[in-house]
């Protein structure tokens, strides 16, 4: 199962992503998760550092909160096999 963690301050562009990763996801019948974040808050976080397998990050670069870059900085340091995607 692959895992999509998608994460943008702009409810739109979030809602685009996901329609996006549906309809290119249902063509290949492939088994998948969504995981949408407004912010890289606690509950990113969290998904951030869990076991899941197979994750393939979607990174706004500009946020309230931070830097994408930054982010991906600390999911490098746990999880060298996960693809990262930078809106």
């Amino acid at each position: 199962m692959i895992n999509f963690i998608i994460c943008d301050d702009h409810k739109i562009i979030r809602e685009n992503i996901v329609k996006v990763v549906h309809e290119v996801m249902m063509r290949n019948k492939v088994a998948y998760n969504t995981h949408v974040f407004d912010d890289y808050d606690s509950s990113f976080i969290k998904v951030m550092k869990s076991k899941m397998t197979s994750k393939v990050y979607i990174l706004d670069i500009e946020m309230p909160s931070g830097s994408g870059i930054d982010i991906a900085r600390l999911i490098r340091q746990r999880d060298v096999d996960s693809t990262i995607i930078f809106l």
